[in-house]
This record gives C-alpha cells, sequence and structure tokens, in this order.
C-alpha cells in the first residue's frame, strides 16, 4: 500500500481519535476500530496508490468532528470521577509524601477514563516521582574534597587532596535540573487541562 496514502488514513484516525477524547475507553476504541475496519473494506476495492478515491471514501464517512460529535450525543454522559481533580497534583508534588503519594497519584490516573494512554505514559514516565526527584539531586549536593598534609620538623609538607563524588558541567547541570523541574509541572499541568476539558 502506497504511504502516502496510508498516512492520509492514519492522519484521519488521529483527528477522530482526538475528536473523541471524552468518549468512555471502550466505546471509543469500538468505533474507532468500526470506522478503520470500513476503510480497510472500501479500500480493497481501490488502488493503493489512488488518492483521489481514498478521499472520497474518508469524505463519504464525514468530517471526524462531526461523527464525534454525534457518538458523544449518543454516549450516556459518564461523570468523572472526583479523586480526577488531586490526579495531576498526586503526579507533581505526592512524591514528598514519602514517595506513596506519586504512586497514588499514577494508580488512580491509569484507573480513570479521563486520560487516554499516551497521557498516562507521559505522566508515568516523565520524571518520576515528580518534583521530588529535582529536590533530591539538589540535596545531594556534588563532590567533596578532602586534603591530608604530611611532613615533619625539617621536611617540606606534602599536601595530598582527593576528590569524591561527581560533579555535572554547569551547563549540563543547569538543563539537568530545568529537565527535571520543568517536565512534572508541564505534565501536571497538561493532565488537568485535560480533565477540564473531559
Amino acid at each position: 500500500m502506497s504511504t502516502r496514502t496510508d498516512r492520509g488514513v492514519a492522519d484521519y484516525l488521529e483527528r477522530l481519535d482526538d475528536c473523541l477524547g471524552t468518549l468512555p475507553g471502550a466505546t471509543r476504541r469500538q468505533l474507532l476500530e468500526e470506522i478503520a475496519e470500513h476503510i480497510v473494506e472500501a479500500r480493497q476495492a481501490l488502488d493503493p496508490e489512488d488518492e483521489v478515491g481514498l478521499l472520497a471514501i474518508l469524505d463519504a464517512l464525514g468530517d471526524p468532528e462531526a461523527i464525534a460529535e454525534e457518538a458523544l450525543g449518543a454516549a450516556p454522559i459518564t461523570a468523572a470521577p472526583r479523586s480526577d481533580v488531586v490526579v495531576p497534583w498526586l503526579v507533581l508534588l505526592g512524591g514528598f509524601v514519602f514517595g506513596v503519594g506519586w504512586l497514588v497519584g499514577i494508580i488512580l490516573l491509569w484507573s480513570s477514563a479521563t486520560w487516554r494512554l499516551r497521557d498516562k505514559l507521559l505522566a508515568t514516565l516523565v520524571v518520576p516521582g515528580g518534583l521530588l526527584l529535582p529536590v533530591l539531586l539538589l540535596g545531594m549536593g556534588g563532590a567533596a574534597s578532602a586534603c591530608t598534609g604530611s611532613g615533619g620538623p625539617g621536611l617540606p609538607t606534602v599536601t595530598h587532596c582527593s576528590t569524591h563524588g561527581f560533579v555535572l558541567p554547569l551547563p549540563l547541570g543547569i538543563a539537568a535540573l530545568l529537565v527535571t523541574v520543568l517536565g512534572p509541572i508541564l505534565v501536571a499541568v497538561h493532565l488537568d487541562r485535560v480533565r477540564r476539558r473531559a
């Protein structure tokens, strides 16, 4: 099959998935599977390179926004769990509660239908522990130096210094700090925005 026409189908289904964001997960997946199957069946009668024919199929299906509006109008309205309100903040700050708060936030996130898989993966993998990690990294400090001297009366004093620990070069350290601080904040803001939209 043509990469270009396949990309057109993938873009259409991705737009539809975005528009169906507030639909319960199982219903959304079922609708997407049905539409994808319909497109596959309709394309069997076409040349794989036939972009005009593909556009006709997608036009016949309708605009993703219109399909989503109809599906959302037909879907039963379910209230989001009250716990969804605290999830973004547990993911951001829960690490300070012995690390358990962050874990509770992740469990609530994965058990909720409010967020999609990519939101859940983002919150789980972008700086686990939220803002706790940069605080721990700052608290660990850098390298420490210890010096000892040896010598005696009439002998020159010889100083031996050794460094223990690990220090990042300043630009790299600043970049790491920014990533570990901004990452969790941006993820929490994104989760809260998705929750409000839902």
